[in-house]
């Protein structure tokens, strides 16, 4: 007999703890985890990077977003864990009398809660549109952190070009001051122009320095996104942006934004989350019922067996106000929506009517650069056979050189500008390709 309660001890003991979790110690990194440049076919790290390539990089092993994913497998447990049954309450009591003649008593029971059918429908509607809302938020932080490294590796690449450009300045102004000091040596020209001279060297030389401060900055974001340690070296390749869109093809992409862009799939999807919760809530109004069987003893040993019904009065309206508040909370949801809908349309075509400007702008500059670079390598074979003036060859090619650092500005913010539009439309970013298919597949 004891052998055979230890048998039954035993297997209820396995019931309980067969699909408990256990327990193991995580430790955390001691320094940091640097990822490899991408490699070509047969093994050997790329030294050129273009702007898809740096974005699909990003989103392979930038470290923020690969602990972000870790959502998406916590979205698929709860959803696991919102269609599961509620656990039964077993309950066991003994009473021990105190008057001789009487035996012990003892009872058992087994209940389960059974209120849970009414809600366990708009539960699980609501746990998937959550798990659909998570999944397009990640696809949509994927998407920025995408545009993000578009924007710094843009940076970077326009730093570089900027420090080039300004070391040309910095050359010609050496060359000019030279030119000046041989010329006051000389007494040909006064100790104002030639201090004037050193001046313009010492603010180009100023710009310079500034301007590699700026490149290294832009280098280490880009570093950050990459997650590359900080000694790596590579060369970028010039950015190629998505193109702008013209009048028609800007309102076609509108119009299908609640279709293309993730985060505004996502709070449709957890509007429907708020509006199954909502749904839940109204169902939980009813009196929620539990039901039991008993089996007891009495001290006299008479046994019996019975069925336990519980039901909770709502009287204090506890459940009408979890209703009200989730019916409110689905209205914000809506309201967070459409704020962000029109929030979308109208920063589009700001930015849009921007760019067309920025376009229009490059244009026109772009047009005069054939004509200063003709002007400054006559200038060069001028000054090289001594028919041009230090001076004035100086400002031949610093002028060249400042207009060049203008289309290179407007190149920049153009190519930036173009990056977030496509964005904002719905489009994925350069190195995305495989977002799209992660918001296709989640749209509710």
């Amino acid at each position: 007999m004891v052998c055979e309660r230890a048998r039954w001890a035993g297997a209820l003991a396995l019931l309980l703890l067969g699909g408990c979790v256990s327990y193991q110690p995580r430790p955390l990194a001691q320094a940091p985890r640097w990822s490899p440049l991408p490699a070509s076919a047969a093994g050997q790290a790329l030294p050129r990077l273009d702007l898809a390539q740096a974005a699909t990089l990003a989103l392979r092993v930038n470290p923020g977003y690969r602990a972000a994913l870790l959502d998406a497998r916590i979205s698929t447990l709860q959803l696991r864990a919102a269609g599961l049954l509620p656990d039964p309450q077993l309950s066991a009591s003994v009473d021990h009398p105190s008057t001789p003649g009487y035996s012990r008593a003892w009872g058992l029971g087994l209940s389960e809660d059974v209120s849970w059918l009414l809600t366990r429908g708009a539960t699980l509607d609501a746990a998937r549109a959550q798990r659909t809302a998570t999944m397009l938020n990640l696809a949509w932080q994927g998407w920025a952190l995408a545009q993000g490294t578009a924007t710094d590796f843009i940076d970077a690449w326009s730093a570089q070009q900027r420090c080039a450009l300004l070391q040309r300045q910095v050359d010609t102004a050496r060359t000019r001051e030279a030119a000046f000091a041989r010329a006051l040596e000389r007494r040909d020209v006064t100790l104002e122009s030639a201090a004037a001279s050193l001046i313009t060297l010492s603010a180009a030389e100023s710009q310079l320095a500034s301007a590699e401060q700026a490149r290294a900055a832009a280098q280490a974001r880009l570093h950050a996104d990459l997650n590359l340690a900080p000694a790596t070296r590579y060369e970028l390749l010039a950015p190629t942006p998505p193109p702008l869109p013209d009048m028609r093809q800007l309102d076609a992409a509108l119009a299908a934004l609640p279709r293309t862009r993730p985060d505004l799939l996502a709070l449709a999807a957890a509007a429907q989350a708020r509006d199954a919760e909502f749904r839940a809530a109204v169902l939980a109004q009813f009196p929620a019922l539990s039901v039991g069987i008993t089996r007891a003893s009495d001290t006299s040993r008479v046994h019996s067996t019975g069925i336990g019904i519980s039901l909770s009065l709502p009287v204090f309206g506890g459940a009408q106000a979890r209703a009200r508040i989730a019916g409110a909370t689905r209205d914000r949801a809506v309201a967070e929506y459409q704020a962000r809908l029109d929030a979308a349309d109208r920063g589009a075509r700001a930015l849009a009517a921007q760019l067309r400007l920025l376009a229009a702008q490059r244009a026109q500059l772009a047009g005069h650069l054939p004509q200063l670079r003709a002007l400054a390598a006559n200038a060069d074979r001028a000054f090289a056979g001594g028919n041009l003036s230090g001076t004035a060859w100086a400002g031949v090619q610093q002028n060249l050189i400042a207009r060049e650092l203008e289309r290179l500005n407007l190149d920049a913010t153009l190519a930036k500008g173009q990056v977030a539009l496509a964005a904002l439309l719905g489009r994925v970013p350069p190195g995305g390709a495989a977002l799209s298919t992660t918001a296709a597949e989640s749209a509710p």
